[in-house]
């Protein structure tokens, strides 16, 4: 059954549904059998189109401004894509769009003010294997590896015992979700610029970080006790404020359809 998947009305066809369902049924039948090559076949697309789902409605949080819960769906997908790219070939990682996915969630991600993050720390009493539930041990291993499938079955290591040790404060978190900030104090602009110029998820785009010089006067609304616009950490009063021009981050976005000229002019952020 051929669908069409590109934006969220489409996630919600009732066609989507049933082929999931066909596809589970599918690999039951076919572990119920003996036929693993089938099973994992199952699995790789049902898992590709579920993500193919959750990154549409990644988007459409994005474009409706749902910030934190886009966030959180991106986190799933990166997670998701990574799997499906480890257990496929590289004409389905780019037959399903998988790849695509991957590229483009670490570019939305970038574009996020997001940096500080809690990552707690626990203590792990033992793992068992989630396949066989073999219990994992240094010295004592399954022949099931992590990350791989099974039976349409993805083997994942499971904690038991769990202690809790610590939070920790990080910039660079194991998992994205534990966001510590306020959305409400932070500039999500340069994600609204962007999303304003695509009609649907999987319109192709880069983005250029560069750097971009003004004249001093652009300037005049940046108090000498804030943060200094070249990003360099230092107040403005100690670091640009008597120079002509000043040099600050900026972001070039390339399309890859025709832009108008009156939306294609350079935003100034000051």
């Amino acid at each position: 059954m051929k669908i069409k998947l590109t934006n969220i009305e489409d996630t919600r066809n009732q066609a989507v549904t049933q082929i999931l369902d066909e596809l589970e049924k599918k690999k039951k039948e076919a572990v119920s059998s003996g036929d693993e090559e089938l099973a994992n076949n199952c699995w790789r697309e049902s898992e590709a189109l579920k993500l193919n789902i959750r990154y549409i409605e990644a988007f459409d949080k994005i474009k409706s401004r749902k910030y934190r819960d886009a966030w959180n769906d991106l986190e799933r997908c990166e997670i998701d894509a990574d799997s499906i790219e480890r257990n496929s070939d590289s004409n389905f990682v780019i037959n399903s769009r998988c790849r695509f996915i991957k590229d483009k969630v670490e570019k939305w991600q970038s574009l996020y003010p997001y940096c500080v993050f809690v990552s707690p720390g626990f203590k792990v009493g033992y793992y068992t294997c989630s396949i066989c539930n073999h219990k994992v041990r240094p010295r004592s291993r399954c022949s099931h590896v992590k990350g791989k499938i099974y039976g349409g079955e993805l083997c994942v290591h499971v904690a038991h015992d769990l202690e809790f040790l610590e939070v920790s404060i990080v910039t660079k978190p194991v998992q994205k979700y534990s966001v510590l900030h306020n959305d409400e104090t932070l500039d999500f602009s340069l994600i609204d610029y962007l999303s304003s110029f695509l009609d649907n998820a999987f319109e192709d785009w880069v983005a250029h970080w560069t750097r971009m010089s003004f004249a001093i006067e652009r300037f005049s609304q940046v108090d000498p006790s804030d943060d200094c616009p070249c990003k360099s950490g230092k107040k403005f009063e100690e670091c640009c404020i008597n120079e002509k021009e000043i040099s600050i981050p900026h972001v070039d976005f390339q399309f890859f359809k025709d832009i108008p000229d009156e939306k294609a002019n350079v935003r100034f952020p000051y």
